[in-house]
This record gives C-alpha cells, structure tokens and sequence, in this order.
C-alpha cells in the first residue's frame, strides 16, 4: 500500500467515525426509550424501525459502514482499526453537548487516554506486509469464535443491571464488531473487482449474519444505560479484536523490541485506565441520588406525638370540636358544686 493509499483510509475511517458517532448518540436516545423487560431483547431492531429518530441514525450507520468498507479495503487493520476508535471522542462530545452539559476535565483526559493509548499501541508495532482477502473457512472459523464469546457476555450481562450490563453489551458487541471488519476487508476487495461478485460468495452472508449479531447488541447496550457506559468497552475491543484477526487471518505484522513492548504497556495501561474511568463516571451519573457518595443525606426529624381524640355524638351531631379532658373535668367540679349532697335533700324533704 503506497502511503498516498494509507493516507486516504486514515482520512476515510476518520470520517467513517465521525458517522457512527452521530449515529450512536441518536440511537441511544431512541433505544432508551424502550420499556425496560429483558436483559437481551432479540427483537429491538423490529421495535426500533418504527421510530423514525431512529432511522435517521440508521442512515448514519449506513454512511458510516460505507466510508469504513473503503478504508479497509484500502488499508490495514491493523492501521485502520485505532483510527475507527476515535468515534469515542465524537460520540462523547456530541452527547454531553445533547444533553446540555459540558465535559469534565476528567472525561475529556479517559476519552483521549482510551484514544491515544489504543493508536500508540498499535502504531508502535509498524505493521507491514499482508493479505488482501481471507478464506470463506478461516473466516467462518474466526466468525464462530467471536460468536461464541459475544454470546458468553450477553449471558454475563443478563445478571447484572445499569452501567455494567451495558459495558457487557459493550464488549461483546465490540468482539463481533471486529470480526465483522474483518469480513469487511474481504468483501470490499471482492465488490472492487465486481460488484456482483459478493453475492455468490459465502462471506458476504456471513457477514450479514455476524454484522446483524453486532448490531443487535450495541442496541440493547444503549437501551441498557449511558452512552459513556457502553461505549468505552465497544471503542477498544473493536480494534483490538480486528487487528487480532489481521494478524492471523490476513498475516499481518507487527515489529517490536525492548523499547517498543514497553510504549505498548503503557498505551493499553493509559486505555484501560480510560475504560474504568467513563465507566465510573457512568455509574456515578446512573446512581440514584440517594446513593450517591456527594448527596448529603436530609436529616430525620422525630414525627411529633399526636393524640386522637373520638367526638361523642352529641358533638359530631352538632359539629363542635371535642372538649379537652381539662375542661371536662372542670365541668364535673362546677356540677358537683351547685347540686347539694344526697342526705341534704332527704333532710330538707323531711
């Protein structure tokens, strides 16, 4: 690949990122108005198609896979997929920008930190060499494999709730994510050549089958929290999990030494440091206010004694307020007072 080629797959996956990122804060906001039922929902994408917001995402999304097929099948994924990571950033701000809030110093230094710290890795490896396409069997093999660990963290993420079931979503969504650029890379050189030839060839089905599997989670992990939940976890496993597959389907390499391997220590420490940082911010914005650690607790105040009192029924006949007991008793005294003892009137009879 000439470097004016690698040039324009950076370029192209740059703006491929940006549309995804406008995609993903549309659509979050659509799937979070699902009514809440199961951890997983299968059929979100049928419940989705009747929201038009949402198809305006999904027209995003379409955009987006179309400028991200050109890049890959231009260049490297193991050069391509860091770049595809910088959708966090758009994503991030473009949603605290729809919800009317800035971004706190510390968001902004994760955000870059995951960013930075996934290209540094991978950059520091200067990748040479490569195929342009991968077999219809190693493909299948890899599609099975991701498959199987996506399915792995939706059965994680069934057992939790908020934040971590959508950074589980995150990551399995983000393991399919990556195999399905993988696919991508081999169906884009085929349509080059002819653009028909994809439709008599197996990847491209499974490609569908497996981009519609990393579709249907990244919906539920919106449905389930914050967009800063979901997709920290999503932007670093994609392009980890291509540039994996590049290595070993496509032969692509990395070079490194002594220096090298400790720029790249640092890189993934800087990322999921970043990772357990948006992640905390998310939890922390999910969290009820009661249960959050900087809501001071109201204090309690003893309910004061009331004593209840039951009207006779002259009263409640004539709708006057019972008498206290110190008047009633005043009023026995008074009686008692004008009204002679018993033996005087028999005495006064005789």
């Amino acid at each position: 690949m000439t470097g004016t080629g690698q040039w324009l797959a950076v370029l192209l996956a740059l703006a491929g990122s940006a549309c995804f990122a406008v995609a993903a804060v549309i659509q979050q906001r659509a799937a979070a108005r699902l009514p809440v039922g199961r951890a997983f929902d299968p059929g979100v994408l049928v419940r989705l198609a009747r929201r038009p917001t949402w198809l305006a995402g999904l027209a995003a999304v379409i955009v987006g896979f179309s400028l991200q097929a050109a890049a890959l099948g231009l260049g490297r994924l193991v050069v391509i997929e860091p770049v595809l990571a910088s959708g966090l950033l758009f994503a991030l701000v473009l949603a605290a920008r729809r919800d009317r809030r800035p971004l706190r110093g510390a968001e902004w230094a994760a955000a870059l930190a995951v960013s930075a710290g996934l290209a540094v890795f991978l950059a520091a490896g200067q990748p040479t060499g490569g195929q342009r396409t991968a077999g219809a069997a190693v493909l299948g093999f890899a599609a099975g494999g991701a498959a199987g660990l996506t399915g792995l963290g939706v059965i994680l993420a069934s057992r939790c709730a908020g934040s971590r079931r959508a950074l589980l979503f995150g990551a399995g969504a983000g393991i399919a994510a990556g195999a399905t650029d993988a696919l991508v890379k081999t169906a884009a050189v085929l349509s080059a050549g002819h653009l028909l030839a994809p439709f008599a060839d197996p990847r491209l089905y499974l490609l569908i089958a497996v981009g519609l599997l990393a579709y249907t989670i990244q919906q539920n992990g919106y449905r389930a929290a914050r967009l800063a939940a979901f997709l920290p976890a999503f932007a670093v496993i994609e392009p980890v999990t291509g540039a994996l597959l590049g290595l070993i389907i496509y032969h692509e390499r990395l070079h490194g030494g002594p220096g090298r391997i400790a720029v790249e220590l640092a890189a993934c420490t800087a990322a999921s440091w970043g990772i357990a940082r948006l992640a905390g911010s998310a939890a922390a914005a999910d969290a009820p206010p009661a249960s959050r650690p900087d809501s001071p607790t109201p204090p309690s105040w003893p309910a004061r004694p009331t004593t209840r009192t039951t009207a006779l029924p002259s009263q409640a006949r004539t709708n006057k307020p019972p008498e206290s007991d110190r008047a009633m008793a005043a009023r026995a005294d008074a009686a008692a007072t004008a009204q002679p003892p018993y033996s005087t009137q028999i005495t006064q009879s005789r």
